[in-house]
């Protein structure tokens, strides 16, 4: 597969749009699995739009060996009370929207934890998910070796330029469009008609 059709991301919660706009509908998503955790980054959050704007979910985490845990023994923190949190939001933000009955049963599933698991296969199970619903013929893989650079579709620290096009949004006629949103919003409120704003032609 030629470089053109390759990206290479950190693990996301809820990815941002403008990472499945730069591949789609097909290409090979690559995964950077031997870094060390970065805080306060899309590793752990992501952004909804709710009936008051623009809310930031963190999932809370446990590193054992500090600013030097690798990515792969980060852990969810089961102890906090976040899985309940996040859900009641995204039940908030999106529970009017056309898609949230068809798809809320698929999506509760990732806040129903109650074994460890760690950040990067909670992430990466919920990527499986979306790409799955996008019905896109994009691959997941996983980097090999740390490298410092991939070239320029290297997106693993720092992020790609905002997909703008304007889609269907709940609280929209209050607030207009809101950008720079994970893409849960998109598929909650397009649904199987997403892949026209992800088939831009800008990437």
């Amino acid at each position: 597969m030629n470089d053109r059709k390759k990206a290479w991301f950190p693990i996301a919660y809820w990815p941002p749009i403008s990472f499945f706009s730069l591949l789609y509908p097909e290409g090979q998503w690559i995964v950077e699995q031997h870094e060390h955790y970065i805080k306060q980054t899309v590793r752990n959050r992501c952004y909804l739009c709710g009936a008051n704007g623009k809310q930031v979910l963190i999932v809370p985490i446990k590193r054992k060996r500090g600013v030097k845990t690798r990515i792969g023994d980060v852990l969810l923190d089961l102890s906090q009370d976040w899985q309940r949190i996040h859900w009641l939001a995204i039940e908030s933000a999106y529970g009017s929207s056309p898609f949230y009955e068809y798809y809320k049963d698929e999506i509760r599933q990732f806040y129903t934890l109650t074994q460890p698991l760690s950040l990067f296969e909670y992430n990466t199970s919920i990527l499986a998910w979306c790409l799955e619903a996008l019905q896109a013929n994009i691959s997941i893989t996983t980097t090999q070796t740390f490298e410092l650079q991939y070239g320029k579709k290297d997106y693993r620290y720092r992020l790609p330029p905002e997909n703008n096009k304007p889609y269907y949004q709940v609280f929209s006629d209050k607030m207009g469009f809101v950008p720079g949103l994970s893409i849960l919003d998109l598929v909650m409120n397009e649904g199987p008609e997403a892949w026209k704003v992800l088939c831009t032609g800008m990437f």
